[in-house]
């Protein structure tokens, strides 16, 4: 009976069990926050690769393979990238589509605009930011008026 006594009044330890309860609990949020910075990071680098793949359209906007070549390029090493064709589209200043062929805005001519996209899943490093996030897809995007 003392003994049981002497272990209820006895203190020592019980930052070290505070710390066993609490700390798995920081380290998921830890590296939660690093796979939410990572997919950031990721989603920067896809819209980059898009801006470049712009630059290249701009002066070969029905090249596609080139234009996919060169949002390749600015991503090395990532090999599960997605790169669709390019999407042209005449708009009129009220942002309305319409024909490229024909179409008319009021008199005015349409503007010619290409958009172009990259794609990549994101794999999570954590079982947390996983649940939360099962099936992310990172997507960067570039828009332009070509005329």
């Amino acid at each position: 009976m003392r003994i049981l006594a002497r272990l209820r009044r006895c203190r020592r330890g019980v930052s070290a069990l505070e710390f066993a309860l609490v700390g798995p609990v920081l380290a998921l949020l830890a590296l939660g926050g690093f796979d939410l910075g990572n997919a950031a990071l990721q989603s920067l680098r896809l819209a980059a690769a898009a801006r470049a793949g712009a630059q290249y359209a701009f002066t070969q906007p029905t090249d596609s393979a080139g234009i996919t070549a060169a949002i390749r390029a600015n991503l090395p090493g990532w090999t599960d990238v997605t790169v669709p064709a390019p999407v042209l589209v005449c708009r009129c200043e009220d942002g309305t589509s319409v024909n490229c062929a024909g179409g008319a805005c009021g008199g005015i001519p349409p503007a010619l605009y290409v958009t172009l996209a990259a794609t990549r899943p994101f794999t999570a490093s954590t079982p947390l930011t996983a649940t939360l996030f099962p099936a992310l897809v990172l997507q960067g995007r570039a828009e332009f008026r070509l005329h």
